[in-house]
């Protein structure tokens, strides 16, 4: 009995004592920090950039080919292909390393893609198992590429640059944080069109930077058909309830100054309704804010001013909210999801409208309710003007 219990625990610490038979070596891996599409220059060719973070005590080569932009921090590589496996490939000979995507940050792509469709290219980042559901999308206004050329000012890589830029819109809500979960799923909605923040390069002291502003819009067919603006872009926010955090500004009517009020809390609903062969589509907001900022003469401790302070923002938010509403009819981009909600709570009456929902949806009648509530006035009531 004692031999068979010698055996087993052998057959134990020997077990505990196997190596990592799939562990990777550090200075055998090159950790992707961004990674940039654009069209190639050969026939339904693309290219890829990937950029990679110089980790100390581990060399790069200066002298590939692919290198389109390096410094101390950070080293870019193209690679051109027919799908992105294959420029994967090429980069990986070149570079003797391979790639390490667990640590992405962000996927951009360049506007020609966009505008000549992305879902076959989404395919390889929800396919491959490095890849992480919460990487950003973004949408370029020029080549990928040279988003990923620009040399950040604080940041150790661009990559990370532009996710500390969309992380930070949890705070000042400009443009919406779109990750590769939530594009994947509105491509597969049957009506709802996806979106995704436009990268910008902006010019401060002759040093390029790079900005977030407006939203791209994508059709079913996942080819970008148009932009929102920046009002149009807080619509959708408004409407969607992406808003948390930021300071909304209200103009005084027939007074030289303005009231800036801090939003806390924002909730929308959105409530479809079918009445035989005519459709609805009633849209809620609730928001709740603080006055932090008074540059007019109006006393905030009078009840009668707060409810007109409350009026006026109720006016200026649905504003935003309808020019988001015809901006997605105009362009035929169902951006509020008013198609997948009438599919969920009215299936009957989806399946007679489905077939001409294009149609239908440029047409359909939106109310937008909102209800503003000011809570606070801050330390002082009067203004000091």
């Amino acid at each position: 009995m004692k031999k068979y219990v010698k055996i087993i625990i052998l057959i134990m610490i020997s077990l505990s004592l196997t190596s990592c038979w799939d562990a990777r070596e550090l200075n055998k891996l090159a950790i992707v920090m961004g990674v940039g599409i654009d069209k190639g220059n050969k026939f339904k060719s693309i290219d890829t950039t990937v950029q990679i973070a110089k980790v100390i005590g581990i060399n790069m080569p200066s002298d590939m080919s692919g290198v389109t932009y390096q410094n101390n921090r950070f080293l870019n590589l193209k690679g051109e292909g027919n799908t992105i496996s294959e420029t994967i490939k090429y980069i990986n000979r070149e570079l003797n390393r391979t790639l390490f995507f667990p640590h992405n940050q962000i996927i951009i792509f360049g506007k020609d893609v966009a505008e000549d469709g992305i879902g076959k290219y989404v395919d390889f980042f929800m396919r491959n198992r490095e890849t992480r559901l919460s990487e950003w999308i973004v949408i370029s206004d020029r080549s990928a590429s040279e988003i990923l050329n620009v040399n950040p000012n604080i940041e150790s890589t661009t990559g990370r640059n532009i996710g500390e830029l969309i992380r930070n819109q949890k705070n000042i809500s400009e443009v919406p944080y779109v990750d590769l979960k939530e594009f994947s799923q509105k491509i597969m909605s049957k009506t709802t069109s996806p979106v995704a923040p436009i990268i910008k390069i902006t010019k401060k002291n002759v040093k390029p930077e790079l900005g977030l502003s407006g939203i791209a819009v994508f059709d079913k067919n996942n080819k970008m058909i148009g932009t929102l603006n920046s009002r149009e872009t807080a619509g959708f926010l408004w409407g969607t309830g992406r808003i948390s955090g930021t300071v909304s500004v209200i103009s005084i009517p027939n007074k030289s100054g303005k009231l800036s009020i801090e939003l806390k809390h924002v909730k929308s609903k959105i409530v479809s309704k079918v009445n035989g062969d005519d459709v609805y589509i009633d849209m809620k907001i609730d928001e709740t804010g603080d006055i932090v900022e008074n540059t007019s003469s109006e006393d905030t401790s009078d009840p009668e001013n707060i409810k007109n302070f409350e009026n006026m923002q109720e006016d200026l938010i649905k504003k935003e909210i309808m020019s988001a509403i015809n901006k997605g009819k105009e362009i035929g981009a169902d951006i509020f999801g008013f198609g997948d909600n009438i599919y969920m709570y009215h299936p009957k009456s989806w399946n007679k409208i489905e077939n001409n929902w294009k149609q239908r949806f440029r047409n359909i009648e939106v109310n937008v309710e909102v209800k503003s509530n000011i809570e606070r006035s801050g330390r002082i009531t009067k203004s000091i003007i």
